[in-house]
């Protein structure tokens, strides 16, 4: 008779390695987009308060000046790392230069302060030479797409302005 058993122990590691591989950015060190939709959205809407929404400016300038995109991610993942852990950082939201932190409802911490937050990650990008463009909003619906929405369309927005007073 065939022991089925370590198959099935073995089925299971790879099955929970294949979700983590599709649920975390180890470049960056964060959650995917659809990690984050799937995995912890659906655990954590109810604490869920504030998104910060941004883009790198100049990504791809960035990596041509690295020579390769190992070093911008490994900046990108230090500027991360400064995000508390009881808060989710996503990478990689439509194109791959965009970014959301999502602040959770934490009873040790006495306030959210998402503004404090983001310019902690624009000093921590500072310092790596990085620029981006950020947009916070308050977290009023259980639908995630709903939340980031304005978001994106504000970060959109302020990106088309300074385009425009540029020229």
């Amino acid at each position: 008779m065939f022991d089925t058993s370590n198959l099935i122990t073995n089925t299971k590691k790879d099955l929970h390695k294949l979700v983590f591989e599709l649920a975390w950015n180890e470049g960056f060190g964060c959650y995917t987009r659809t990690g984050f939709e799937k995995l912890v959205w659906p655990q954590i809407a109810d604490k869920a308060r504030w998104i910060i929404y941004f883009d790198i400016d100049d990504m791809h300038g960035l990596n041509q000046a690295a020579g390769s995109y190992e070093p911008v991610d490994a900046m990108i993942r230090q500027v991360l790392s400064i995000v508390r852990s009881t808060d989710y950082a996503v990478g990689q939201w439509k194109s791959g230069d965009e970014f959301l932190v999502c602040i959770t409802d934490d009873r040790g911490r006495e306030t959210s302060n998402p503004v404090g937050l983001m310019y902690r990650l624009i000093a921590e990008m500072k310092r790596h030479g990085i620029t981006a463009t950020f947009a916070v909003v308050p977290v009023l619906l259980g639908d995630l797409h709903a939340n980031v929405q304005p978001a994106v369309d504000r970060v959109y927005e302020l990106k088309r302005l300074r385009n425009e007073t540029r020229q």
